[in-house]
């Protein structure tokens, strides 16, 4: 790729990410990620990107490789109990929480809780999938295979959404109560907790509608 052509799409990246961020994956006008910029042209980010979704990819793409590095780095270590699994997928996202980049990024993960579901799929990064799967693997033996997937996609919803909440935060200048690693061992705790909460699950019966009652 030629040398301008890589810088205008280097850009792009970052106004998307900033914007996406600040303003919303889905509110914010590519026509403002363009100007932000600093590109004459309008159809730039159609040409690099393909639209919308095409930006949004490249962004989360410039940050995964990172992460996944971590994450195998962590995964590689056997055997790995469901805590270890856990921190596998919280901490490698949660060390970028001292990076304003990552900030962007965690803050823009967060607002893309609907594609969660679909993280079996075959399109999530090897290593991410390797802990998700991990984690299904080792959920309370009572609960059925969509359940386990439920149970996973819930436990991703709560992970991005408190990493983006904090995000957000901190770029707002504001003073987080709790440091950093006390924060982020709880958040792994919590979602630990509710991962292997063994629950009434499908397999135990329903209590009669009677009972307890006098």
């Amino acid at each position: 790729m030629p040398r301008d052509a890589a810088d205008t799409r280097q850009r792009l990246v970052v106004a998307g990410r900033r914007l996406f961020a600040d303003e919303g994956v889905y509110s914010t006008s590519l026509k403002a990620v363009v100007e932000r910029a600093g590109q004459r042209n309008a159809s730039a980010l159609h040409y690099h990107f393909g639209g919308r979704d095409g930006l949004l990819a490249a962004i989360i793409d410039a940050h995964n490789p990172h992460i996944e590095a971590a994450r195998k780095q962590m995964l590689d270590t056997a055997p790995l109990t469901l805590d270890d699994l856990v921190a596998a997928v919280v901490m490698p996202q949660a060390a970028l929480l001292h990076d304003p980049d990552g900030r962007a990024f965690l803050a823009i993960i967060s607002q893309l809780s609907d594609l969660f579901d679909r993280w079996e799929d075959g399109r999530t990064p090897e290593q991410a999938l390797r802990a998700f799967l991990g984690i299904k693997e080792l959920l309370p033996p009572h609960l059925h295979d969509d359940l386990r997937h439920e149970r996973v996609t819930r436990f991703l919803e709560l992970v991005a959404q408190a990493l983006g909440s904090r995000a957000r935060h901190i770029d707002a200048g504001l003073s987080p109560a709790i440091d950093h690693d006390t924060w982020v061992d709880n958040l792994a705790t919590m979602a630990g907790g509710a991962l292997s909460a063994t629950g009434r699950g499908r397999d135990r019966p329903m209590p009669p509608a009677h009972a307890g009652s006098r």
